[in-house]
């Protein structure tokens, strides 16, 4: 007897609805649950699957459940809670965790505790040889002061003031994946049934355009030839293999031709001769218009800041905004922080033996792998204790490192065609939820246009798989002018896009416009988001 792993220890299952306990076994096995002194059985199928089901029950617990099987086979979980529980899904804003939301919410999330709160991590792996029937990994996690760290931070917030309001228990059950396109969330009869639609719309507008999608795009033009050719394990698996070697191998070459990493330039304060020679670098700034920016390779970065004793032996923070792409950071020779890709901020806590009274240096070895470097605006940039701060803005010394050919961009399948909706959401069928958050659209902006089709099918699909037409709240994607600035038409297109939505029944959409940050494609206000997504959540009867 295997039972789908969301029945774990520590589960919430929505009150008030039928309970569906579900997995497999030998077929004919008759499976015998108990929970809260009620009783009920199912009988494996000839394929192997069985379900139990239970009458509703009020909110509560804690429950015990216990599973035995008439072959012997037995189980038993603890710490169950009858409470309502939300499906949160789409990409990078819905799954950024509380700890990328501290600039903000430190003081607010520290030394929280709500043991009635707790998050079920769906597996992040893509799936394309078809619907899985039930999870077998994954555990409840209950908010503690640690564990919140890694929460959903909308997710985490707008449970708190549903719990904070109601006082039921609180489940989510994740599903969100950075930079995931909504057609991952689909599944392959639905994308195939909608793209005959979305061309026909296509021609319409006179639009003959074919595909012209990256390794990461699908679009309306490509679904059937992505899906055929992702089914292949074989190719996903060399594919793979490839990027990973590849990916390797540019790493070993920058690191072999890399002056700065073979001079130690961190280990000491660079000489008046070397300051001559070097460049001077405006902090904060991007390179858009600096012969930086049309190289990739390493620029290595230092400035020197006056500490004043009492900074000393503290819990002090280095801020250095966000940096593009990947950085490692010293302070006197030690490294202090480093941060592997381009868009989080960057925060370092330092040990308290770090900085010392009077001058200290700085270094920071900056990859750009593909991208255009830099410091980007309107973000802190200094040393932080308390409410005090010392400024690093203003003149930094910068010196080539290496010059390298652009790494080509990897492939990440767990994106493509109904990737998550495999993996994801197919094998939750049988759980009951109180509704569904989602926010997702930054990946589907160049389309627009599909996007109206596709968020309908998806919707319809969910609520059909679901056995419900559950209450769906999503966001519109606040204001971004685009990593260049200067505005971005795509991104108010699908903002437009996005309200078509609401055309459907019990659809409710969050507004977000206001909450955007110009240059930042994740803002920090996420407790924000999270009141606005309660707030159209409590206009459902």
């Amino acid at each position: 007897m295997k039972v789908s792993s969301i029945f774990s220890n520590g589960m919430i299952f929505q009150r008030d609805k039928e309970l569906v306990i579900y997995g497999a076994a030998a077929g004919g096995t008759v499976i015998t649950a108990e929970l809260a002194g009620k009783k009920s059985e199912g009988t494996a199928d000839e394929n192997g699957t069985f379900t139990v089901t239970f009458p509703p029950f009020a909110a509560g617990g804690p429950y015990t459940l216990s599973m035995s099987a008439s072959d012997g086979d037995a189980a038993e979980y603890t710490d169950l809670w009858a409470g309502d529980v939300f499906l949160i899904s789409g990409q990078s804003n819905m799954e950024l965790p509380v700890k990328r939301t501290l600039d903000l919410y430190r003081a607010e999330v520290t030394g929280v505790n709500y043991p009635q709160i707790r998050m079920f991590q769906l597996p992040k792996v893509e799936c394309f040889e078809g619907p899985r029937d039930f999870l077998t990994e994954g555990e409840w996690i209950a908010v503690t002061p640690e564990s919140v760290m890694e929460f959903s931070a909308v997710g985490f917030y707008f449970a708190e003031m549903k719990q904070q309001e109601d006082g039921v228990p609180v489940g989510l059950v994740h599903a969100a994946i950075g930079g995931a396109h909504i057609e991952a969330f689909i599944s392959e009869e639905t994308l195939v049934k909608e793209a005959i639609k979305m061309r026909a719309a296509a021609v319409r507008r006179g639009d003959f355009r074919k595909c012209m999608c990256d390794n990461n795009g699908s679009c309306k033009w490509c679904y059937e030839e992505q899906i055929a050719r992702d089914k292949d394990p074989e190719y996903v698996r060399s594919v793979q293999e490839a990027e990973t070697a590849r990916a390797e191998a540019w790493l070993a070459t920058r690191d072999r031709h890399d002056m700065g990493l073979a001079g130690a330039w961190e280990q000491s304060e660079w000489d008046e001769k070397v300051l001559h020679e070097a460049d001077v670098i405006h902090v904060p700034g991007m390179w858009n218009d600096h012969i930086f920016g049309k190289m990739c390779g390493v620029i290595w970065l230092q400035r020197t800041v006056e500490v004043p004793a009492h900074f000393c032996n503290q819990s002090v923070e280095l801020r250095l905004g966000t940096l593009v792409d990947s950085d490692m950071t010293y302070i006197n020779g030690v490294l202090v922080g480093r941060t592997e890709y381009r868009y989080p901020p960057r925060r370092y806590a330092l040990d308290k033996n770090v900085l010392k009274p009077g001058r200290n240096v700085i270094t920071i070895r900056l990859t750009m792998d593909a991208n255009i470097g830099g410091f980007k605006t309107d973000m802190p940039y200094c040393l932080k204790l308390g409410e005090e701060e010392i400024s690093l803005e203003g003149k930094w010394y910068a010196r080539i490192g290496t010059v390298e050919e652009p790494l080509a961009g990897g492939t990440f399948f767990a994106w493509k065609p109904t990737a998550l909706y495999n993996s994801m959401i197919y094998p939750v069928r049988y759980n009951r939820f109180a509704g569904i958050l989602f926010y997702q659209g930054e990946s589907n902006c160049e389309l627009a246009e599909d996007y109206v089709f596709l968020h309908r099918a998806m919707i319809e699909e969910w609520r059909s798989v679901l056995g419900e037409e559950l209450p769906y709240v999503y966001a519109q994607l606040p204001d971004f002018e685009g990593e260049g600035g200067g505005g971005c038409d795509a991104w108010i297109r699908m903002q437009r896009a996005q309200t078509k939505a609401l055309e459907l029944p019990k659809t409710r959409m969050a507004v977000l416009h206001d909450l955007g940050q110009y240059n930042e494609l994740h803002p920090q206000n996420k407790k924000e988001v999270a009141k606005r997504f309660y707030e159209q959540w409590c206009t459902f009867d």
